[in-house]
């Protein structure tokens, strides 16, 4: 696989959709199927049985487009019952479930740094025109989906556009753009107590820019960085990182079994899963990105790991339902498109 650089437009695209609420720049960068006749065709007739039985797959759900426009994506999450994929979308939150799209019925905050837990998510971001929290929220949660928040840290000091939460362990890592009150300088800083104390990681041995950073879901000290260099990961809370692919990547995601997924830029781009000790990996079959269509953000079910979904910097969402093998679009240039019976 040959090894390119990442583009200097991609930086801008991933810098674009970490865009504030002041500021709302525009991201730019029917098979007809013959139905069997069960009289025409004699039972004991070779093939019939399996083009009947894939005729009735075919008809399972029809690709609509539904009302939901996804304005940006800034990541992905699924719930802790297996049964949603929530999406922040600098208008709030919209929501994937029984196949089809919804707008949650919350505030439309412009939630960044979103890191779903088992239990609720974690957030950074800013506030929805007319509402009375500050601005931004440092590093707030929310155990009831969004109808209320409750602010950790650095409320009304900072945004994290780079975070991220183990889903089990409720550990916070982010990368601090510059000094606030309770970190004396940038860079990597995780906190396993809620985000009552902050620690800061020296992050030896990571190079060139990073683009993306993920949480193992149960090991607290488990951390994995993507970027111009290629993806990083630490197992002593971010003090050491170990060179896992020279690939530049634009996302990363542990799945609940601890193998680590990259989107990584390479010619073409690449769904890559790496095993949970990190020393192989295996290209999935995805779907063709094309132009600067990076992987954006990757999420992993944690109730049936081989539901697997990944958004570009285009607003495209891939769903596939059996761990990489297939894949079906949800979302098409930010909207969203539902699977329903016909």
């Amino acid at each position: 696989m040959k090894k390119i650089m990442i583009p200097a437009i991609l930086i801008s695209a991933a810098a674009l959709a970490a865009c504030s609420a002041e500021e709302e720049p525009a991201m730019e960068v029917e098979e007809a199927v013959e139905e069997t006749d069960a009289e025409a065709v004699p039972a004991e007739e070779d093939g019939a049985e399996e083009e009947t039985a894939e005729t009735e797959e075919a008809a399972e759900a029809v690709p609509t487009e539904s009302e939901i426009e996804l304005t940006h994506v800034h990541g992905l999450g699924i719930t802790g019952d297996g049964a949603a994929l929530y999406v922040p979308a600098h208008d709030g939150l919209k929501v994937f479930e029984d196949s089809v799209w919804r707008a949650a019925e919350v505030a439309p905050h412009d939630f960044m740094g979103f890191s779903m837990v088992d239990d609720g998510f974690y957030t950074s971001g800013h506030p929805a025109p007319g509402s009375d929290l500050k601005n931004p929220f440092g590093v707030s949660r929310s155990t009831d989906m969004g109808e209320t928040l409750e602010n950790l840290s650095l409320y009304g000091e900072i945004d994290f556009h780079a975070m991220d939460v183990g889903y089990n362990s409720h550990a916070i890592y982010v990368i601090n753009p510059q000094p606030n009150s309770v970190m004396d300088e940038a860079g990597l800083y995780y906190s396993t107590d809620d985000a009552a104390t902050w620690t800061h990681s020296a992050a030896e041995g990571i190079s060139g820019q990073l683009m993306a950073i993920a949480v193992h879901p149960t090991e607290e000290g488990t951390v994995a960085a993507a970027g111009e260099q290629g993806v990083f990961v630490s197992e002593d809370f971010g003090e050491t990182f170990t060179e896992v692919t020279d690939i530049p990547s634009t996302a990363v995601e542990f799945a609940p079994d601890g193998t680590l997924l990259a989107g990584g830029v390479a010619d073409p781009f690449t769904l890559t899963v790496f095993s949970d000790d990190f020393s192989e990996g295996t290209a999935l079959p995805i779907p063709e990105l094309s132009g600067q269509n990076a992987i954006s953000y990757i999420a992993v079910n944690p109730e049936n790991e081989e539901q697997i979904f990944f958004s570009t910097f285009e607003r495209d969402i891939y769903l596939s339902e059996d761990g990489g093998e297939s894949w079906e679009q949800i979302a098409d240039n930010g909207t969203g498109i539902d699977l329903v019976q016909p």
